[in-house]
């Protein structure tokens, strides 16, 4: 359940509660002009009015919001310079200029709301455009706390596959569930310097890191970068000979041992049923 409020400078003040928003989120740009459709209204008549009357006072600015089961509010957004294109039903379009969140984000509040977070790795179920969105969920879930001190974190290049799902990986690796540790480069360095769940991180272990080497080319060496400028052990760890065997010999020792039961098992069975 979502809502809409005019900006009063002071408690926002709930004018009508919407089923759902249309539009609210985008990857672009964090603010622009959009168009957004408010589905289902509970007053729409009234919230026309409220909107008009904002507008006739040059004052047409204010914020939407998700709200939780008690129409408590988790998180919202802001616009600005609203106009009313269409009014239809219980339905209302607006434009105006919104700071928006990326595409997930909602999703994952949403989640969270329904007790559906309960375990790591539930970023795996959002579409690869939509990761983004998680890690601000993420950011925005961070509980303030006692730092960690030389840390020892471990990940492994068969867990993502390309560059958001690496910080999904090493947020909740880091700080847990949702967990965060940047969404990006730039992000990461801010972290490493303090402040979000870490003091200082010890050692690194990377498994199977040329997967990861292959897929983020130049970005593999920017993340190594970061992490040995804040005086941290890296271990590079490649796939075991045991898990080079399985995946690549395998199939050749199984036809050498049916190729040696062909030709010799007659010859030792003979000799145990036949003296």
């Amino acid at each position: 359940m979502f809502a809409f409020a005019l900006d009063t400078l002071e408690e926002p003040r709930i004018i009508s509660l919407i089923e759902d928003v249309k539009n609210l989120e985008s990857n672009k740009t964090n603010f622009g002009f959009r168009k957004l459709r408010l589905i289902n209204v509970e007053n729409p008549e009234q919230l026309k009015l409220e909107i008009e009357k904002a507008t006739a006072n040059f004052d047409n600015q204010g914020c939407i919001y998700l709200l939780n089961h008690n129409n408590s509010i988790l998180t919202g957004t802001f616009i600005s310079n609203i106009k009313i294109l269409k009014f239809k039903k219980n339905d209302i379009t607006l434009t105006g200029y919104v700071w928006h969140q990326p595409k997930g984000y909602y999703k994952a509040w949403i989640m969270k709301m329904n007790n559906q977070i309960t375990g790591k790795n539930i970023w795996k179920s959002f579409e690869k455009d939509e990761l983004q969105g998680w890690l601000v969920f993420a950011l925005n879930n961070m509980h303030s706390g006692i730092s960690k001190e030389n840390l020892k974190i471990e990940i492994d290049g068969d867990d993502f596959h390309n560059l958001d799902e690496f910080f999904c990986t090493l947020g909740e690796e880091i700080n847990g569930l949702p967990g965060y540790f940047g969404r990006n480069i730039p992000a990461l360095y801010d972290c490493m310097r303090g402040d979000f769940g870490v003091e200082s991180i010890k050692e690194l272990t990377w498994k199977n890191h040329q997967k990861s080497k292959k897929l983020f080319k130049t970005k593999f060496t920017e993340i190594l970068q970061i992490f040995e400028e804040f005086n941290v052990k890296i271990n590079l760890q490649k796939k075991t000979d045991l898990q080079d065997l399985s995946s690549k010999n395998i199939s050749s020792y199984f036809l050498f041992y049916i190729d040696y039961l062909f030709n010799f098992g007659s010859v030792l069975f003979d000799g145990i049923f036949y003296p």
